[in-house]
């Protein structure tokens, strides 16, 4: 498999058709990832893909291939997302009982249902944190934050679901992976 900053280096010296195996290779991760930003919304997930995918070529001569690509994409879907929200707020109104996660996992359904009362942003640090285990420093310089406010922000949000989650469950305990770890 030919690595992804030579599939960069090809598609910006010998042509855009060499594009085409970075879209396939990483189209179900991108996807997947839309999929639990939108709570699901398979439209709207696959608009923030394709503008993804649009973004990152236009810009593919200012990636750094000494980084990860696919960190890299990873905030270039986050930002098509959050510019969607901004362009449309009516975006997050939704019912969850009405739409699809990117799986079928009844564990990814339960977690997008747990974060839902969260703000997008909020609940985009939550998935980077805990669905795709980023680390502080790196949800950082992927949403160009300072460390100590996705730590803060974190924070905020796991008393926010704690606060939810005593309110609806008085006997049961908080979930575990809501605790904010470097």
């Amino acid at each position: 498999m030919i690595p992804d900053g030579d599939l960069v280096r090809r598609s910006l010296s010998q042509g855009s058709h060499h594009f085409g195996p970075l879209i396939q290779r990483h189209t179900a991760y991108v996807f997947a990832l839309a999929m639990r930003m939108s709570q699901g919304q398979h439209a709207v997930a696959e608009d923030t893909v394709q503008q993804t995918f649009l973004n990152a070529f236009s810009r593919l001569k200012s990636f750094d291939r000494s980084q990860d690509f696919r960190g890299w994409l990873t905030a270039i879907c986050v930002n098509c997302y959050r510019d969607m929200l901004r362009r449309d707020p009516g975006l997050e109104q939704l019912d969850l009982s009405n739409v699809a996660v990117a799986s079928s996992d009844s564990d990814d359904r339960a977690f997008v249902e747990l974060i839902a009362p969260l703000q997008p942003e909020a609940r985009i640090l939550f998935i980077l944190r805990y669905v795709y285990e980023y680390k502080v420093d790196e949800i950082a310089t992927l949403m160009t934050m300072k460390p100590g406010s996705v730590k803060s922000k974190l924070s905020r949000a796991t008393a926010q679901l704690r606060a939810i989650h005593a309110e609806t469950n008085a006997d049961s305990q908080p979930a575990e992976c809501c605790r904010v770890k470097d």
